[in-house]
C-alpha cells in the first residue's frame, strides 16, 4: 500500500492525505518543531528547563513563571474539534479555529434561522479492557459537521489499527481544500451521500491492504458510522453494529437510525428469535459485514431532516450493550449540553460493568440567533501557531512581553553528562 511519511514526526500516513494524521503536519512542508504558539513555546521551554532543578533557581523566578502558564488554557477537555481547512485541533465548542482563522461549526454570516449543531465526542476505555479500541472524531468547517465512531476489532493490537485506519482514511478524504472542504455546504444532499461512501469505501480497502502486508493483523475490522450535517440535514454512511440515533427534541422519542450488520439482528429482523432472546444471544457480537472483511463491501446510507432541539448521537456497541435506546433518550432531555449528555451516557455504561470500550459522540441542533458568535481570532496570532498540536491563543499577550525573566546557568556536577540532559530536554 502506497503511503507518505511525515516529514516532521514520521508517521506513515496514507497516500491522499495532505496533512499528517499524527500531528497534523502538511505532508509537503519542511518540518515543524512544536505545535503552540510563539509566546507559549518559549514559556513551555523555560518550564522544561525547570523541571528538577527548582532549588537551583531563584524562588521569585520560579513563581512568576508558574504564575504565567496558569494564565495559560488548559488542554482539551474531551475530543477535539478537526478544522476540515487546516488540521488545527480546536476546543468542541470553539467556533473559529485558532490555527487559520475559518468558521467551524457556525456558518459564516449565518442567518438566524440556520440550524447549527453543538458538539461533543467522549471515549472511554470502560472497567474491563486494557485498551480502546475505539475512535472518535469531529471535523468542521463553514457550519458543516462531520461526526465518526468506529470500533475496531480482531484483538487488541489490530482492533486499534483498524479503527485508527478507518479513521485516518476518512480524514484524508475530506480534509483540505484540494479535497473540497470548503465546498461542502454547496454539494447536495445525493453528492454528500457518494462522496461518503466512496471515503468508506478507501477505509475499508486501507484496512485490507495493511492485513494483506502485515500477517499480524490478520482478521482485523472496524465498524463505521459517520455523519455529516448540514443546516437542517443530515446524512449517515454505516457499516458494522455501532449506531446512530435521532432523538426528537420535541416529542421526547429516539429512533435507532442505522441498522446493526450482525447475525443475530438479522435473526431478530426475520422473527426467529426475541429482543430479549437477542440480548443474550453468544452470537451477538459477531458481524456479517465491517470494514477489513471483503473488498467490496459497501455502506448503508440514511438522510434525516432535522429541527431545533434535536439531538443525534453516535455511539459504538459498549454503550447499547448497558444502556438502552429509552435510556438514552431521557438522559438526551436533561440537559442541552452535549459534552455533559455525553459524559452522563459514559458514566452510565461504566457503572453497570463497562465490559467494552464505550464511544459517544452527542450532537445538539439550535438555531444559529442562540448560539454565541465568538470572536476571530487576531491574525496575528495565526502565522506562528503549528498545526495538529493545539494550544488556545494567550489571553494576556503583553503580559509576557512586558518583564524578561531570565534563566541563570546551572552548573553541572561531575556526575552529569551534559549531553545526556540535552537528550532529557528534547
Amino acid at each position: 500500500m502506497e503511503t507518505q511519511v511525515c516529514p516532521n514526526c514520521g508517521h506513515e500516513n496514507l497516500a491522499r492525505a495532505i496533512f499528517c494524521f499524527q500531528c497534523g503536519a502538511k505532508l509537503d512542508e519542511p518540518p515543524v518543531v512544536r505545535g503552540i504558539h510563539r509566546h507559549q513555546e518559549h514559556l513551555e521551554d523555560a518550564m522544561r528547563y525547570l523541571h528538577g532543578r527548582e532549588e537551583a533557581l531563584a524562588p521569585d523566578l520560579v513563581r512568576k513563571l508558574h504564575e504565567v502558564r496558569g494564565k495559560l488554557p488548559p488542554p482539551i477537555d474531551g475530543e477535539p474539534l478537526t478544522c476540515l481547512s487546516c488540521g488545527t485541533l480546536n476546543r468542541p465548542q470553539a467556533r473559529f479555529c485558532v490555527g487559520c482563522g475559518a468558521s467551524l461549526t457556525l456558518p459564516d454570516d449565518a442567518e438566524a434561522a440556520v440550524l447549527v449543531p453543538r458538539a461533543a465526542a467522549r471515549s472511554d476505555v470502560g472497567r474491563i479492557r486494557e485498551n480502546n479500541e475505539d475512535r472518535v472524531g469531529l471535523w468542521a468547517r463553514r457550519g458543516v459537521l462531520l461526526a465518526l465512531v468506529a470500533d475496531g476489532m480482531g484483538g487488541a493490537v489490530a482492533g486499534e489499527e483498524a479503527s485508527r485506519l478507518a479513521m485516518e482514511a476518512i480524514q484524508a478524504d475530506f480534509l483540505g481544500v484540494a479535497r473540497g472542504s470548503e465546498l461542502l455546504n454547496e454539494l447536495s444532499d445525493e453528492e454528500i451521500a457518494e462522496k461518503l461512501r466512496i471515503a468508506v469505501r478507501r477505509a475499508n480497502r486501507a484496512v485490507i491492504h495493511r492485513t494483506s502486508e502485515h500477517p499480524e493483523y490478520q482478521g482485523m475490522g472496524t465498524t463505521i458510522t459517520l455523519a455529516c450535517v448540514r443546516d437542517s440535514r443530515a446524512t449517515l454512511v454505516h457499516v458494522g453494529d455501532s449506531r446512530a440515533y435521532l432523538v426528537k427534541g420535541r416529542e421526547g422519542w429516539i429512533n435507532q437510525i442505522t441498522d446493526d450488520h450482525s447475525f443475530v439482528e438479522a435473526l431478530l429482523a426475520a422473527g426467529h428469535i426475541t429482543r430479549e432472546q437477542a440480548a443474550i444471544h453468544p452470537m451477538r457480537n459477531v458481524l456479517y459485514r465491517a470494514l477489513g472483511q471483503f473488498d467490496d463491501t459497501d455502506a448503508d446510507v440514511y438522510t434525516r431532516r432535522l429541527e431545533e432541539g434535536d439531538r443525534l448521537i453516535l455511539c459504538t456497541d459498549g454503550l447499547t450493550r448497558n444502556v438502552s435506546a429509552e435510556e438514552i433518550a431521557e438522559i438526551a432531555r436533561r440537559s442541552d449540553e452535549p459534552d455533559t449528555i455525553a459524559q452522563e451516557l459514559l458514566d452510565l455504561a461504566n457503572m453497570r460493568g463497562g465490559q467494552d470500550n464505550i464511544s459517544v459522540i452527542v450532537m445538539v441542533m439550535e438555531r444559529a440567533e442562540a448560539i454565541e458568535p465568538g470572536q476571530r481570532p487576531d491574525p496575528i496570532l495565526l502565522n506562528p501557531t503549528e498545526i495538529g498540536l493545539y494550544q488556545g491563543p494567550v489571553d494576556d499577550v503583553e503580559s509576557l512581553e512586558r518583564e524578561t525573566l531570565e534563566l541563570p546557568a546551572v552548573e553541572l556536577s561531575d556526575q552529569e553528562d551534559p549531553d545526556e540532559l540535552d537528550e532529557d530536554d528534547e
